[in-house]
């Protein structure tokens, strides 16, 4: 298995580990048009999933992140209509909402500004980074929202750990 390999003796992988896996599974989808996983977004998945803050993944934090990039997969699959390999903003208003995300226009279009390329399509290493954010902020505010009234209350030390992540 390519985890084994690249993790060795440590049985963890960094982000550059993670991105060479990735990029490899993701160069056997030719129905995905994209240059691959950017070191930013493995750095961001790491973040993410790292439930040991050793800014590396062990076998078991992988295979929970593999499944996520799996679910994400197929949303991002069924909401690109157009089989272009990328979805554009429209199509990513359906795969949010196939996601269980129901967010206003102003959050939409600012997913859209934050995530979209120069040709204003995003591809599926930004969709990936993007719903890795949203399920990480969704349940950062659940947490925090102990009164359940859809409201909460931050420091600004809790404001910056809550948006950094």
């Amino acid at each position: 298995m390519i985890f084994d390999k690249l993790a060795g003796e440590k049985q963890e992988v960094d982000a550059r580990d993670l991105q060479t896996i990735l990029n490899k599974l993701l160069s056997k989808r030719p129905d995905l048009r994209s240059n691959g996983f950017t070191l930013s977004t493995c750095r961001e998945m790491i973040s993410l999933q790292d439930m040991d803050g050793t800014a590396t993944l062990s076998l078991t934090e992988f295979h929970v992140l593999w499944m996520k990039i799996q679910k994400y997969l197929g949303i991002y699959i069924k909401a690109d209509t157009d089989r272009s390999g990328t979805i554009d903003a429209h199509e990513m208003r359906s795969a949010l909402q196939e996601a269980g995300f129901t967010l206003n226009n102003k959050i939409q279009q600012s997913i859209a500004l934050r995530y979209t390329s120069d040709n204003l399509t995003i591809n599926f290493d930004g969709f990936v980074a993007c719903m890795m954010r949203l399920e990480t902020l969704f349940k950062m505010f659940q947490l925090l929202d102990k009164k359940k009234t859809g409201i909460i209350e931050l420091s600004l030390q809790e404001w910056l750990c809550a948006t950094l992540v």
